[in-house]
């Protein structure tokens, strides 16, 4: 079983193929059944816990989920795993009903024998589906008092921090800034790792990379659930604007498959190898850039409205933070160099800092400017570049952050909390001016139950 299902359920599936594989030898061996009955168990277990191994090893994925998507899609392994558990359970009633047969009650156990025997396999998988049902994904919201007013130079974007823990059942949302925290917001969903906004300003799009369970679209001002979508594979990448929506799912080690939507209704769905790191809408194409990992480089996929590749660009780079269409050309940020392709004779160029290497991060087209952040060695910043990639500003930070993002005219950059503040605070978050760099605000960032995953900055309120 992955991280996602309950360690009770866990349990009860080693323990159920423990069980099975010892009585079968027992009886094997001893002879006081059919052999061939017992022998076929013996090898069932391995070959239904084998058979499943490839989601169970999958960290993260809810086994349950997989294998019913993988059933319905008709995948020959889902199909034997049922079978492989249907003879297990009627094994073990064959077993009861040779048991019961020795002692006394023997029409009693004839009557009642299958129906017990079917009620405790199917009661786990019972439980297990009521509990999810009647999961509510806001368990709390606490609501502190209002900030303080603003001023009209402070920035007024709202920041979301978002906390998790694989293995557990909760998660976080705090909404923070530099006056006080505003609220927590608990969650009951396993594992979120992700936030961005969804197809509304006032929704958040949570999701996670290493736990396959759900994606959820949270109104972000009255905190209410707006959808929740049963996912059988973690995400790899996850995007909502306006009526379009793109996801990467992980199926396995082999696999990606890119689901395309438009007005909730699916244009098309494709797979490509691993790992799909970013998508980017523009134009009449869809840009996918993965690392293919076994090659150790990246590939640009272009894909048209029908999902067919119309080009495929091999590029010496794996990395990729994101990706901006700035006058007419397609620009990634990788590293050690920004990669810049032009859709018309798809040819490569590539723009650097000199001879330092340099991590290039998120990308902001504001204007007729390109701003783009940067880590190196021991420092970071952001520059703004014009239409032929020229330098026209560089800000330079002392110290590297650990996530940054472009919102409005400030520049969010959230730093791991300093020596001596660790064991209080989860980070600190420092405002710039996008233009001048300088300092316009400043916070330390709370500590939760869980750790520090990722921030969001949103519209205020109107």
């Amino acid at each position: 079983m992955g991280p996602s299902a309950p360690l009770w359920m866990s349990m009860l599936y080693y323990i159920m193929c423990a069980a099975t594989l010892l009585v079968g030898v027992a009886m094997l061996v001893k002879g006081t059944v059919r052999r061939l009955y017992s022998l076929v168990a013996v090898i069932a277990v391995p070959l239904f816990f084998l058979n499943n191994f490839h989601t169970i090893a999958r960290v993260g994925v809810d086994p349950f989920a997989y294998w019913q998507q993988s059933l319905i899609e008709g995948q020959w392994w889902a199909w034997l795993s049922l079978a492989l558990f249907l003879y297990i359970v009627w094994y073990w009633g064959w077993l009861v009903q040779r048991i019961g047969g020795q002692k006394e009650g023997r029409s009693w156990w004839k009557r009642q024998q299958w129906i017990w025997v079917v009620l405790a396999a199917a009661a786990p998988v019972i439980v297990y589906g009521v509990q999810s049902l009647d999961d509510s994904v806001v368990s709390s919201v606490r609501t502190y008092e209002p900030s303080e007013s603003r001023s009209a130079n402070e920035p007024l974007g709202r920041i979301f921090f978002l906390y998790s823990h694989p293995f557990a059942r909760d998660s976080y949302i705090v909404e923070a800034d530099e006056h006080r925290v505003r609220k927590v917001v608990t969650l009951k969903a396993v594992g979120i790792s992700r936030l961005s906004p969804a197809s509304s300003t006032k929704e958040l799009l949570l999701w996670s990379d290493y736990t396959g369970r759900h994606v959820y679209r949270l109104n972000r001002d009255t905190w209410t659930l707006v959808d929740q979508e049963a996912v059988s594979s973690p995400l790899s990448f996850a995007s909502m604007e306006g009526e379009w929506e793109i996801r990467s799912l992980n199926q396995d080690v082999n696999t990606h498959k890119l689901e395309v939507r438009k007005g909730g209704k699916l244009l098309f769905s494709k797979r490509f190898p691993p790992y799909i790191l970013q998508v980017l809408r523009a134009g009449p194409h869809f840009y996918v850039f993965a690392d293919a990992m076994e090659q150790e480089h990246g590939v640009l996929y272009v894909l048209d409205q029908r999902g067919s590749v119309v080009k495929e660009i091999s590029l010496p780079t794996s990395f990729a933070r994101s990706m901006a269409v700035f006058h007419g050309r397609l620009v990634i940020a990788t590293k050690p160099r920004l990669t810049i392709v032009d859709p018309h004779s798809w040819r490569v160029a590539y723009w650097g800092m000199g001879q330092e290497e340099t991590q290039f991060d998120q990308l902001y087209v504001k204007g007729d400017t390109l701003w783009v952040s940067y880590v190196q060695r021991g420092k970071s910043g952001w520059l703004a570049l014009n239409d032929q990639f020229k330098v026209m500003k560089k800000h330079e930070l002392p110290l590297v952050y650990w996530e940054a993002r472009f919102y409005g005219d400030y520049v969010y950059a959230l730093f791991e909390p300093q020596e001596g503040n660790k064991a209080d605070y989860a980070g600190e978050m420092n405002i710039f001016h996008l233009r001048t760099g300088q300092l316009a605000a400043k916070f330390t960032v709370p500590k939760q139950k869980h750790n520090l995953q990722t921030f969001q900055v949103m519209d205020e309120i109107q």
